[in-house]
């Protein structure tokens, strides 16, 4: 009976004879075609009169021992399990709703759109340009770790604080830059500065602390307050960056935890916050025992003589939490950052971070290590930031002479974008994918938390001064149209 029921179809090349096998024998037993106790016949009549190896044969048959479908007695033969439950699966789903997992409702803090930019043409969120990076230095430094010496240090497990190498070079280097007095316990290396807003915000916070930020902000950072429960409180942000004064009021009206800040490059606007500000928060932040959380995303890009100091380089009481990336210095492919606070801190932060990432990529860290070392990233930086400030003065030429009909704004002081105020009635999310149809991708303002203005950040470090041009060519295009 059984093996006038099996038909094998030899010309199915996409499912093979042991599967087809197996399903159609499966499907008997859950139909109730052949019973629980039926006995099968031997392997080697099975494989004779279905034209199959017996091996095949024999092959399927465990496998489906295996599975619980049939049980073999030895001495007797194989036979359909005695003890199988061929209930049909819709009957079993409605009766005890259990058939599948439950469906997920993604929250709202959830559900931003990832955009990912592969126009040929690009006036992103300010991002550096890939052509410039160290790539050749980095992969010669990665290779030599890769192959080179005893490999069993570096291949094993790690310290989740990140390769000691790397933070005794950071040490040297935020001393140099930042006039920071740090030790490498004191630094946690971190995937990027989202990964070390997520940890501090697990450590340091609990549902329903309040929280401040500016009234303009990253959107990133406000999603990720948001969904921890945090509540977040808006202070207003002028052409100095954060309003300190407004800050002290809200402080002394509520228990406040923590603030987002982004000093250096106000993000979006990416005005600079001056020392008496900085201050001020400082002295707010002690006072009232609030910590701060500083996202020094491109520090290393500024085009004044001399870069303001970041607040984590002042004494501050070990309130001040200051996360930086190379994602500026290199690219955003590599995700390494790193969380400068005390040891106490970091160590805490570190043992968190083990229950979700056990470390990070030990031999990139190495390598970039090395290049701090050698000096290689000080001196593209050097050099990178020269080409960006005329590639920020080159814009801003274009949109004055180009656009200066439809947008306004201001050249920055630093940083990789600017500001733009596009005039009403200009429809940027319109604009955004009008753009995209000629091949250029520009931000339509959704990555901004609170955007009030009709405004959005104009990259210009990605792309170089022929690139620029034909963006804001596009641009003047789709305006006048």
């Amino acid at each position: 009976m059984l093996i006038e029921l099996l038909k094998i179809d030899r010309q199915n090349t996409e499912e093979p004879l042991f599967r087809q096998l197996t399903l159609q024998i499966t499907d008997l037993i859950k139909t109730e075609v052949i019973k629980p106790g039926y006995a099968l016949p031997g392997t080697r009549k099975l494989a004779e009169q279905l034209g199959l190896h017996r091996q095949t044969v024999v092959s399927a048959i465990d496998q489906l021992v295996i599975e619980g479908w049939l049980e073999t007695t030895p001495g007797r033969g194989t036979f359909v399990a005695e003890k199988i439950d061929t209930t049909p699966v819709e009957f079993a789903s409605q009766s005890c709703g259990k058939g599948q997992a439950p469906h997920l409702n993604i929250p709202i803090t959830l559900q931003r759109d990832l955009h990912l930019t592969t126009q040929r043409y690009h006036l992103d969120d300010g991002l550096p340009d890939p052509r410039l990076a160290p790539s050749g230095e980095l992969a010669r430094a990665y290779k030599s770790y890769l192959t080179g010496g005893n490999a069993y240090p570096r291949f094993s497990y790690g310290d989740t604080k990140g390769q000691l190498y790397l933070r005794k070079q950071l040490c040297d280097y935020l001393q140099e830059t930042r006039g920071m007095q740090v030790s490498p316990d004191q630094i946690l290396i971190t995937r990027g500065v989202t990964q070390a807003l997520y940890l501090c915000i697990n450590g340091l916070l609990k549902p329903g602390d309040k929280v401040v930020v500016g009234e303009l902000n990253w959107e990133s950072a406000n999603a990720n307050f948001l969904h921890h429960g945090m509540e977040l409180i808006k202070v207003r942000v002028d052409e100095e960056g954060l309003d300190v004064d407004h800050l002290e009021e809200l402080m002394s009206q509520n228990e406040i935890k923590m603030v987002y800040v982004t000093p250096h490059h106000q993000y979006p606007t990416t005005v600079i916050m001056p020392a008496a500000r900085r201050i001020k928060l400082i002295q707010l932040a002690r006072a009232y025992g609030v910590y701060l959380f500083e996202d020094d995303y491109d520090y290393d890009f500024y085009y004044s003589a001399h870069p303001v100091m970041p607040l984590a380089s002042a004494e501050n009481g070990h309130y001040v939490l200051y996360a930086g990336s190379f994602t500026k210095a290199i690219s955003p492919v590599f995700r390494v950052g790193y969380l400068v606070a005390n040891e106490n801190q970091i160590d805490y932060l570190a043992r968190i971070r083990r229950m979700v990432d056990r470390q990070g990529d030990g031999l990139l860290e190495l390598a970039i290590g090395d290049l701090l070392h050698t000096g290689v990233i000080q001196r593209y930086l050097r050099k990178n930031r020269k080409i960006y400030q005329q590639r920020r003065d080159h814009f801003g030429q274009l949109l004055l002479k180009y656009l200066s009909d439809y947008v306004r704004f201001n050249l920055p002081l630093g940083g990789m974008s600017v500001w733009t105020h596009f005039h009403n009635p200009i429809d940027l999310k319109k604009l955004y994918h009008q753009a995209l149809k000629r091949d250029l991708f520009i931000t339509s303002g959704e990555q901004i938390a609170g955007a009030k203005f009709n405004a959005t950040r104009l990259g210009f470090a990605s792309s170089n001064e022929e690139e620029l041009e034909e963006c804001v060519r596009i641009l003047r295009r789709l305006l006048i149209s």
